[in-house]
């Protein structure tokens, strides 16, 4: 019987274009969703056989959610893009069943702009942030590195019931 993909194990990572040879990409801590969305638009021409209907290009718009970690300098780095026209980097990956040759996830690359935040401080809840990415072209599938920090940013390690500073 076939299993559900959930939710959980389809998360985001950014990078600055800029920044390619120098950082790995980074996974916005808190991530509690986002939707891709492609479409068509076309036009129907009319013919002595019948409507024939031409495909317009494809348009892609990613909007992902997360809840605002303290000190998370990714948030700053992807509104400064939005605000300075920078190209971003991001990755669609699917956690869920890795190749077990490569080791790798399957993926979708895109290249793009912010082209919206919005932060939202209500007084009861969380602070939740959100972008719109709008890619240049066609996202492309492949295979994605994905680190132990990359998928699990917060995560903690574990800490013994001992002073940090005393030895055991």
């Amino acid at each position: 019987m076939p299993e559900a993909v959930k939710g959980i194990n389809q998360i985001l990572l950014f990078r600055l274009l800029e920044d390619a040879e120098t950082e790995t990409a980074v996974k916005l801590a808190y991530q509690t969703e986002h939707e891709v969305t492609e479409s068509k638009e076309s036009d129907s021409v009319v013919t002595k056989d019948g409507n024939i209907t031409v495909p317009g290009a494809l348009e892609t718009e990613i909007s992902a959610t997360s809840i605002l970690a303290v000190g998370d300098p990714m948030v700053k780095k992807l509104r400064d893009a939005m605000r300075e026209n920078k190209i971003v980097e991001m990755w669609d990956i699917d956690k869920t069943v890795p190749n077990e040759t490569t080791g790798k996830y399957p993926a979708t690359y895109y290249q793009g702009l912010i082209t919206e935040y919005s932060k939202n401080p209500t007084a009861e809840d969380n602070v939740e942030i959100s972008f719109t990415f709008v890619p240049n072209g066609m996202g492309q599938d492949g295979e994605a590195t994905l680190t132990a920090e990359q998928s699990e940013v917060v995560q903690y390690k574990f800490k013994d019931t001992t002073a940090e500073g005393s030895q055991a």
